[in-house]
């Protein structure tokens, strides 16, 4: 039996999405949620996104591997759960899948958006946007995600895990205004480790520092030492497309 589950959680106090011995993460939540409702049952649980610390989700998706069905329905075991699981996460929704069905090997993309306050703070949006004491360039940025809407090879981020799969389609990118912040949306494939952090560290320096979309290219070509990684907190996995 497969469950297909999605979940929101605010990444402020967690470890990220994967299980670690000794720490709290949304993952490890879910889990434990599971175990206090089912007890000593047969199951795994699967995420599409391995979030890092520190970095929201409103729509994770994770599928339920089962051996055995449950002794309750679906719908009441997501309200079972919501009732055991602590405030910072949350089950939005749970159905039976095709047996097939894998969280990650599953996804066609996932879409991610970043949120930037510059020129002024705000606290409390302070856990969910990277605030900055100056204001930034909205066409500069709009030029620096033009450049990403295609194949990427990351081959020379040393940062990253992936030892394999270095070269990531996106689907689209883009910058906009709203409001007072600055949002950055990125649709791709998949992701490597920290690559929305870095990307959006790469683009706030190369308007910062040199008020052109100049560093960010040469950036992308593997020409630039320098690696920025912007903060954790204005991260937000959006939704995973199957």
């Amino acid at each position: 039996m497969v469950i297909k589950g999605t979940a929101e959680y605010d990444g402020t106090d967690l470890f990220g999405w994967q299980v670690q011995k000794g720490k709290r993460t949304a993952q490890g939540l879910l889990i434990e949620s599971i175990k206090k409702i089912l007890g000593n049952i047969d199951f795994k649980l699967i995420g599409a996104s391995r979030t890092d610390a520190g970095v929201h989700a409103e729509e994770q998706t994770f599928s339920l591997h089962l051996k055995d069905s449950i002794p309750m329905e679906v719908s009441k075991l997501a309200d079972a759960m919501n009732a055991v699981l602590p405030e910072d996460i949350y089950v939005r929704s749970m159905a039976v899948a095709d047996g097939d069905f894998h969280a990650r090997f599953s996804a066609h993309s996932k879409v991610y958006r970043y949120r930037i306050l510059d020129g002024r703070r705000s606290p409390l949006r302070s856990r969910y946007v990277w605030e900055l004491p100056y204001s930034l360039d909205l066409e500069i940025l709009k030029a620096c995600a033009f450049l990403i809407e295609r194949e990427v090879d990351f081959s020379f981020l040393k940062m990253t895990h992936e030892k394999k799969f270095r070269k990531v389609q996106f689907y689209s990118s883009s910058w906009e205004r709203k409001d007072d912040e600055l949002v950055f949306t990125i649709e791709g494939g998949y992701f490597l480790y920290k690559l929305v952090r870095v990307l959006v560290g790469s683009m706030v320096y190369s308007v910062r520092k040199y008020s052109s979309e100049g560093f960010f290219k040469r950036f992308l070509k593997g020409q630039e030492n320098r690696v920025i990684v912007s903060p954790a907190k204005g991260l937000t996995l959006v939704t995973v497309r199957y």
